[in-house]
């Protein structure tokens, strides 16, 4: 992350209200439970992986070959000294991607794309795709553009450079040679009971059709080719 500054990410989870106790109660969402490998020896990577929720999650699943990399002094100690996870300090992805080809399985990367200037997000990605052993895939999270709080996702953080949407989240995974890409729970529905379920997609479709009568009220519209979702973060797997 050449172009920030130390300054920016000193305190940064508590300047932003988080601490290793938001992360007590977590497990695996149910998208990523199913995108994880089936082979729970498989070689397994968390990009920015913070107090280690995804991690430990993954490691009380019973998943043992478990890295994680942390920009944040604090949340990589927490990681290495109270859950005794495998967890490095260090911001430098292209380096540590040099250290480590064709090391991984699964690489997962939370919200963190977004915190890298324009000029790096290729070079990271590539980086990320180096790391990967072949036929290895990365799960992406990044905040999406196209929903409802819209360009919130953007201005909420201080830190953050880029908003995507999957028109361009795309584009740059295709240009740093990820070949196929799928996108994971568009509606953000498999954690939801059956009847949620149902009534939250009636409720999405009534939104789809507003927006669709607006945009053409206002010779409005989306790229023809870009998958409409509105859910407030994209979910990709991108193979190699």
């Amino acid at each position: 992350m050449a172009e920030s500054t130390p300054e920016m990410y000193e305190n940064y989870f508590s300047n932003r209200g988080v601490t290793a106790e938001t992360y007590q109660s977590y497990t695996l969402p149910t998208y990523l439970r199913n995108a994880m490998p089936l082979d729970k020896a498989s070689a397994i990577l968390d990009i920015g992986c913070g107090y280690g929720q995804t991690l430990n999650a993954l490691k009380q699943n019973g998943y043992s070959n478990l890295k994680g990399i942390e920009l944040i002094q604090d949340a990589a100690t927490y990681c290495q000294k109270v859950l005794g996870l495998d967890v490095g300090c260090t911001g430098d992805i292209i380096g540590y991607s040099n250290l480590n080809p064709n090391s991984f399985d699964c690489v997962i990367m939370s919200h963190v794309l977004e915190h890298l200037p324009k000029s790096e997000t290729i070079a990271i990605l590539q980086a990320v795709k180096n790391m990967l052993k072949p036929g290895g895939y990365l799960l992406l999270m990044v905040p999406n553009g196209q929903s409802p709080t819209h360009s919130y996702w953007m201005w909420e953080d201080f830190t953050h450079y880029t908003l995507f949407t999957t028109g361009s989240i795309g584009h740059v995974l295709k240009v740093a040679g990820f070949k196929q890409l799928e996108f994971l729970d568009p509606h953000d529905l498999e954690d939801k009971p059956l009847i949620t379920r149902l009534i939250k997609r009636f409720f999405q479709y009534i939104y789809r059709v507003n927006k669709a009568f607006w945009n053409s009220v206002n010779s409005s519209g989306y790229h023809y080719s870009s998958k409409v979702i509105y859910t407030w973060e994209l979910k990709v797997k991108a193979t190699t």
